[in-house]
């Protein structure tokens, strides 16, 4: 069975969300509920690369009852900057919480913000 990914640029994501007070208020609930223990979050898994002045990080959190969940993939490489790269970049996955397939990809960055803002 075919299953199609959508990849959501950052203008698509800026028509559907804005930081107004109606996502504060989803937000405050999410941070509300993680207070009460009822999300479910791992911890952070993270890998350092020393040789190369670097690390990784995964991050993940579900709300019960919610469609779907993120996983953030957060690669810092911090002698990028010399070689005229960022020193931070990633990716985001937005996974179906019925199924686990992959829904979305969205931009990890809004212009220059990391999406974890929203």
């Amino acid at each position: 069975m075919a299953h199609d990914i959508r990849i959501v640029t950052e203008a698509e994501l800026r028509t559907v969300v804005s930081l107004d007070l109606t996502t504060v208020d989803v937000i405050e609930r999410a941070f509300a509920a993680l207070a009460a223990g009822d999300v479910v979050m791992p911890p952070i898994l993270s890998m350092e690369l020393a040789e190369v002045n670097g690390e990784v990080d995964v991050k993940t959190a579900y709300i019960p009852g919610f469609d779907g969940f993120a996983i953030k993939v957060s690669p810092g490489f911090f002698d990028n900057p010399k070689r005229g790269l960022p020193s931070l970049n990633g990716l985001m996955i937005l996974f179906s919480a019925k199924t686990g397939l992959v829904e979305a990809l969205p931009p990890f960055k809004i212009s220059g913000s990391d999406l974890t803002f929203v």
